[in-house]
């Protein structure tokens, strides 16, 4: 197996919608696009020791994605998704499952404690588990974060109803190197940081010493904003540019954050990683689910 340069950490879980259960979780989505889009990438999970497990190990194995842990006690994490009459989604997120507690579980499928990826992806929901924030805190100390050659950080909020301690936020801010958000998430950084709005995103970059923060904007397209003073803004891919009709929009942020992790590790500049983040997710949208098929370009 190729050793990966792209490392993503946090949950994979099953959604569990009235008609089917479907692999998710956005660490384990941003995984998956990296390895179709041929970049090597492992991802530091648990799964438990049951048969939801075992089907989240193969398809790892099949997508050749290293990294996974089992964990002896705790299940398979599981996420319950209710519609409501219009087909808008609400989420239900087990809380006590595998995924939160990786120093918990052993490895199965490669360490990912034995990399030296160049680009680490987190996001907020895993780091509510206080092991989970020392163990990637061991590891990033064990690659010498803030040194030379160490591995950018890259966190993708993903904030969800009932994860989003402000303690847990701040502590993923000052870590991180790039942020990602969507529109959503930057309001509630705006007030959980008592920052007008429209000049949040500067600010995080000043405050937490951000390199950059992209911003997601749906239909909108998405923006960059950078330390250097940098900002650029492209729409969304769209059909006049050879973009195939939208099915769904569910994965498009992961597909933006496979994307920008990408540019962060072969040191492109905001207008290379912007473009492929905005081809990658119009892929995402033209299939049902959150990835894109196998041999997507």
């Amino acid at each position: 197996m190729t050793r990966p340069e792209l490392l993503s950490v946090g949950e994979l879980v099953w959604d569990c919608y009235p008609e089917g259960s479907f692999l998710g979780g956005a660490p384990f989505n941003v995984a998956v696009q990296l390895a179709r889009h041929g970049h090597p990438a492992a991802l530091l999970t648990a799964v438990g020791q049951d048969r939801l497990g075992a089907r989240a190990l193969a398809f790892l194995e099949r997508e050749r994605i290293s990294g996974a842990r089992v964990h002896p006690h705790l299940p398979t994490g599981t996420v319950a998704v209710a519609l409501d009459a219009a087909g808008a989604p609400t989420f239900t997120i087990q809380g006590s499952a595998a995924w939160t507690d990786l120093a918990g579980a052993e490895p199965v499928a490669g360490s990912a404690g034995s990399l030296r990826p160049a680009v680490v992806v987190f996001g907020a929901l895993a780091m509510h588990a206080a092991g989970n924030r020392a163990l990637l805190s061991n590891l990033l100390d064990a690659w010498g974060v803030g040194g030379r050659g160490a591995p950018a950080l890259v966190c993708d909020l993903n904030l969800r109803p009932g994860w989003a301690d402000p303690a847990v936020l701040r502590w993923c801010l000052e870590r991180c190197r790039c942020l990602k958000v969507n529109q959503e998430e930057a309001l509630a950084l705006a007030q959980l940081e008592g920052q007008p709005p429209d000049t949040v995103i500067p600010w995080l970059i000043h405050h937490y010493l951000l390199e950059g923060v992209c911003l997601t904007l749906g239909a909108g397209g998405l923006s960059w904003q950078g330390a250097d003073g940098s900002s650029l803004a492209l729409p969304a891919w769209g059909e006049e540019q050879g973009a195939p009709p939208v099915v769904d929009t569910l994965g498009a942020g992961d597909a933006v954050t496979a994307a920008l992790a990408v540019g962060l590790a072969h040191g492109e500049s905001p207008e290379q990683f912007l473009e492929r983040a905005r081809r990658w997710a119009a892929l995402t949208c033209a299939v049902m689910g959150a990835i894109p098929t196998v041999g997507a370009t």
